[in-house]
């Protein structure tokens, strides 16, 4: 008779290697994770930025009044929707809006928080524009 030798795992090594493997996904799972967080809020204020510009131009161009709503996790301008990320809180509800020219009627200053940082957007009245600081937690 043919005995062949089969060389394999145990069951005690295959539920080291199991663990192992577990504890390492996880523990790279933590940083991922956060970068990813990181991205998605960087790109929430991208489009944040690029929607209130539109809104802006928009209004400039058509010859009439349009609104910049911030209320709850959602901004929302002239049929457009951007959805706020759950890791972004809005310090409140914001309503800016935008004259013919596409300047706006407000020196509000918008406040988003996030678990690192805060974001501040300074309104300039009449000129439309703003400026960006953001400060570390």
């Amino acid at each position: 008779m043919w005995r062949i030798k089969v060389r394999a795992f145990t069951l005690l090594e295959s539920l080291l290697t199991l663990a192992l493997t577990s504890f390492l996904i996880l523990a790279l799972s933590g940083g991922v994770s956060h970068s990813f967080q990181k991205v998605e809020e960087g790109l929430f204020f991208l489009s944040f930025e690029h929607l209130y510009r539109d809104t802006q131009r928009l209004s400039a161009s058509n010859q009439e009044t349009s609104h910049l709503l911030i209320e709850g996790q959602s901004v929302s301008a002239s049929g457009a929707r951007l959805q706020i990320p759950k890791t972004i809180q809005p310090s409140g509800t914001y309503q800016i809006q935008f004259d013919r020219d596409g300047g706006n009627s407000s020196l509000a200053k918008i406040r988003f928080q996030t678990v690192d940082q805060e974001v501040h957007y300074q309104l300039y009245l009449g000129s439309g524009r703003y400026k960006k600081t953001v400060h570390d937690k």
